[in-house]
């Protein structure tokens, strides 16, 4: 049976006052069907939308509005700040890996709204850029409401839903979102030459979409026939892959093919990936999940932080008192690669502060902890690699001391020696 077709002005007659609503995110937020919500009249009122939305990709403004609706997400960012502000917001702590069984646990989801691209002659439809979810919450979604976007690619390893899947299309094209590639700086290639001298031919690297971890991805150039298996991806694989440096020749799970959950970039990109046959697009359940990612040989992670206590913990999501980002998928990566044979996480982080006047390295943490320091691998910044996986505590320190800004050396070495002694 065939989804009923609609147009957007149609979509807020579906809902109605207590509803819980999942917004697909990432590249896959369908921009066209929120504009529509938010600009009904009679407006839309009183609805719980949910989405695992993306630092830098999605903004939001259905639930900060006044309207009597909330917002459940998984990061906070500036582009949520309204609805923040205007405590319409809900900020769930949750590893990348868990959301699915989060959504699944807390109550029906009464309304998907998604996008994908327009059905092959099987009226099939490609997730394109984003599997994410989709797959395997569509299920437990009593209404699934399409955008069928010709702007999105038809990606031969990406997942298709099946038009009988769905219970309303509404064809609308648009522009994806686009997130520029970041620029380097001797900072940034200081520490991505570190990184390099830790990433060996072979090797399947992961890599957070912070501006540090792709830069030092994109100065992997040197090696050769490394795997891809990530949450999320950016234009800064593409010169990696046209140069043969990323071919996933020596992966022995998914051998020749790039993984990711998600595509980051700009038109150019996506196009260019549209036009291969060696990317697999994959949902969380299998991008993130540790089963997986604890086959994989010599899989290093590589992902940044805000700041790294000398007992080895690190905080990557909350700047003093406030949330500025979420531990997304950062623990399932740091552990998942620590369990694989041979793999490796990297924590790499700017010794200071853009200003130089507070150091990244602290001797304890006054924030929450991302990754505890049992999980904790190997830290780098611009001066330098610190081993911490096999340390005892006052090795730890020492050797994050050392990496540390020679500026504020000498106080961290007297705070731990402080905390030390009692």
């Amino acid at each position: 049976m065939r989804p009923k077709t609609i147009t957007a002005d149609q979509l807020a007659a579906l809902l109605t006052p207590g509803m819980r609503v999942f917004v697909q995110g990432s590249v896959g937020q369908p921009f066209a069907l929120l504009r529509a919500i938010a600009e009904a009249e009679p407006r839309v009122e009183g609805i719980h939308f949910v989405s695992p939305l993306t630092p830098g990709l999605n903004g939001f403004d259905i639930g900060g509005d006044g309207r009597g609706n909330r917002l459940t997400s998984f990061f906070n960012y500036p582009a949520l700040g309204e609805a923040w502000t205007a405590g319409r917001m809900d900020f769930v702590p949750s590893h990348y890996s868990r959301i699915s069984d989060w959504l699944k646990a807390t109550g029906p989801i009464d309304i998907a709204l998604i996008q994908l691209a327009p059905p092959d002659a099987a009226g099939l439809c490609s997730t394109g850029l984003s599997a994410d979810f989709m797959p395997d919450l569509l299920p437990h979604c009593d209404c699934v409401v399409a955008q069928i976007n010709p702007a999105m690619p038809d990606l031969p390893g990406a997942p298709k839903i099946a038009l009988d899947a769905l219970d309303y299309s509404i064809f609308i094209e648009e522009d994806l979102p686009v997130q520029p590639v970041p620029e380097g700086d001797a900072i940034s290639d200081a520490i991505a030459g570190h990184v390099a001298s830790i990433v060996n031919d072979g090797d399947t690297i992961q890599f957070g979409v912070g501006r540090v971890p792709q830069l030092a991805v994109a100065g992997l150039h040197g090696k050769a026939d490394l795997g891809l298996h990530s949450g999320l991806i950016t234009p800064v694989v593409r010169p990696l892959i046209e140069s043969g440096v990323l071919s996933g020749k020596r992966k022995n799970v998914d051998t020749g093919l790039h993984v990711t959950g998600a595509v980051s970039g700009d038109a150019d990109f996506y196009g260019w990936i549209a036009a291969r046959t060696d990317f697999a697009i994959r949902p969380v359940s299998y991008t993130h999940a540790q089963a997986i990612l604890s086959r994989i040989d010599n899989l290093v992670a590589i992902n940044s932080a805000i700041a790294v206590d000398l007992f080895g913990q690190a905080n990557a999501e909350m700047a003093g008192s406030r949330q500025i980002s979420g531990s997304g998928g950062l623990v399932d990566f740091v552990r998942g690669a620590t369990s694989a044979p041979g793999g490796r996480s990297i924590i790499c982080l700017p010794a200071t502060s853009r200003d130089g006047t507070r150091s990244n390295i602290v001797s304890r943490l006054n924030s929450v902890v991302t990754i505890c320091r049992t999980d904790i691998d190997i830290v780098i910044t611009e001066y330098g690699v610190a081993r911490l996986r096999l340390l005892p505590l006052a090795e730890r320190a020492k050797a994050l001391i050392a990496i540390a800004a020679p500026a504020f050396r000498p106080s961290l070495a007297e705070q731990w020696q402080r905390n030390a002694t009692g």
